[in-house]
């Protein structure tokens, strides 16, 4: 059984994390940062980019989550539900958030290990993981299979897409 201030918890943290992807995922107003030095009309630019490749695919996957949490809060806050039925949203719930919290670990490993920029998604014991390298590499394929293998053990199917 929830109560209120584990609800109010939740719906903060999903606030506030709604808020960091609405700023995480605003295109700069100025796509390159100009400044000059010695008072000189000498100008020099630099770019700035990210990939927008796995922006898009945070941003949706982020915004699937949000939408999956909302319709459990509301299953949670309505009172012609039953027990049963708040209890299994209630764990749907929980489920939702510890698998977005692999997701992120596993995305920190990845990055931290093979110094790649990736994607994870889990879903139905399939581990959809997505890399952003010039080199489609099998060995490195293999070796983030390996190491998210040693993470989570053999309980999800890995596939590593390259773009």
């Amino acid at each position: 059984m929830i109560n209120k201030s584990n609800l109010w918890f939740l719906t903060l943290s999903s606030i506030i994390l709604v808020l960091a992807i609405y700023y995480i995922a605003l295109p700069n107003e100025k796509d390159a940062l100009v400044f000059s030095y010695n008072g000189s009309d000498e100008e020099v630019s630099l770019n700035i980019e990210e990939s927008e490749i796995l922006t898009a695919m945070r941003v949706t996957k982020e915004e699937e989550h949000l939408a999956d949490v909302q319709e459990l809060q509301n299953i949670l806050l309505d009172s012609a539900k039953t027990i049963d039925e708040k209890n299994d949203a209630y764990e749907r719930l929980q489920f939702l958030n510890t698998t977005k919290s692999l997701e992120d670990k596993l995305e920190g490993i990845i990055n931290n290990s093979f110094k790649v920029s990736s994607f994870v998604e889990l879903k139905d014991n399939n581990a959809k993981i997505t890399i952003i390298n010039k080199e489609h590499s099998y060995a490195l394929a293999n070796n983030i299979i390996k190491k998210v293998n040693e993470e989570i053990g053999n309980e999800y199917y890995i596939t590593v897409k390259f773009k």
